[in-house]
């Protein structure tokens, strides 16, 4: 279907254009001594750690930081990016603080003030280059593999729609999708796909992009699932599920806390925002559910706390709120529940 023949609100997205900063001047680089930071020792690794997965040809960011020339040329953003640190706008994006709570986290990808302050260095230097003996291997990245998860045990498709190369950014619903599932099943991952119709190049990229911007037209997706008024029993109606957005990774659950999809429930969402690549595109989302086994039962149960007023939060040590639901030990199924 068209855009056309979606319901919602059609509306023209403004670009707030920054022009670059001028890199720091370079004069003719002196071989390194032992103590000055150069890219290929010091900036290199920073960049593959916690850059360069997103930053790269066919990424999901607006420009590549592979190599000295891309990364010298966006020396003096990547330092500000990285000294904002946990505050919004942040590069990498984690927004955790450093000074309070849990600390270690699987993947983190954000900076130590090390590697920030190697950054600062390094441009307040004049970026020397270094050694190319110093490199660290390049990373390697299979763009072809469809499912990152694995095979899903399910997928549902979403209507084809077609997103004109000079059409307005647009935000609406959908109409219920059905999942077609017979049975209950507890979810342990959900990842979601766009396919389109843009081609390659003969380098392998896409055409006319090298990263993200002329790849996909779904900008993201608000979406849950639910079962038709009346046909949900003792169960609860609905489920949510992670917001798909451009380069989202997929979403797996704790293995004792799998979330649980009804049978004949539907896929639904009043927030699809659709953004046009600059050329006539065909596209449709796929979303791919892994399974537990049949006779999975989860031992956490899911629930929800409101915690202030929605910009001030209170959260008072060592009291338990009447009626909260203890998340531990064997839980039955079909007790999800809003507080």
């Amino acid at each position: 279907m068209s855009i056309a023949k979606l319901t919602g609100t059609s509306l023209l997205a403004g670009v707030l254009a920054a022009a670059p900063l001028a890199p720091h001047p370079v004069g003719a680089q002196a071989p390194a001594t032992q103590d000055e930071v150069t890219f290929t020792r010091d900036i290199a690794p920073i960049m593959q750690r916690g850059c360069v997965r997103c930053h790269r040809d066919n990424g999901v960011a607006p420009m590549s930081l592979v190599h000295f020339d891309e990364v010298k040329d966006y020396a003096s953003r990547i330092v500000r990016r990285t000294q904002i640190r946990d505050r919004m706008g942040a590069m990498p994006p984690w927004y955790v603080e450093k000074d309070v709570g849990i600390q270690h986290f699987k993947d983190d990808m954000s900076l130590d003030d090390r590697e920030i302050d190697a950054i600062e260095q390094w441009w307040r230097a004049g970026t020397p280059e270094g050694d190319p003996a110093d490199l660290p291997p390049p990373l390697e990245f299979d763009d072809d593999v469809v499912w990152v998860a694995g095979e899903p045990d399910l997928i549902v498709k979403l209507p084809e729609v077609l997103v004109k190369g000079d059409d307005p950014d647009w935000w609406g619903d959908i109409e219920p999708i059905p999942t077609g599932l017979a049975e209950d099943r507890y979810v342990k991952s959900v990842e979601i796909r766009e396919v389109n119709d843009v081609g390659r190049n003969e380098e392998g990229g896409h055409e006319g992009r090298h990263t993200v911007g002329g790849r996909f037209v779904v900008h993201h997706m608000i979406w849950s699932t639910r079962v038709p008024e009346g046909e949900a029993g003792d169960g609860p109606s609905s489920t949510s599920w992670p917001v798909h957005e451009v380069g989202r990774e997929p979403d797996l659950f704790d293995e004792d806390a799998g979330r649980l999809l009804r049978a004949g429930s539907s896929v639904v969402s009043n927030s699809l925002h659709l953004h046009s690549n600059g050329r006539d595109t065909r596209a449709h989302l796929e979303i791919g559910f892994r399974f537990h086994p049949p006779d999975y039962m989860p031992k956490y149960r899911r629930a929800f706390f409101g915690l202030g007023n929605a910009s001030d939060i209170d959260i008072r040590a060592g009291r338990v709120r009447p009626g909260t639901p203890r998340l531990s030990g064997p839980q039955p199924a079909h007790q999800d529940r809003h507080l």
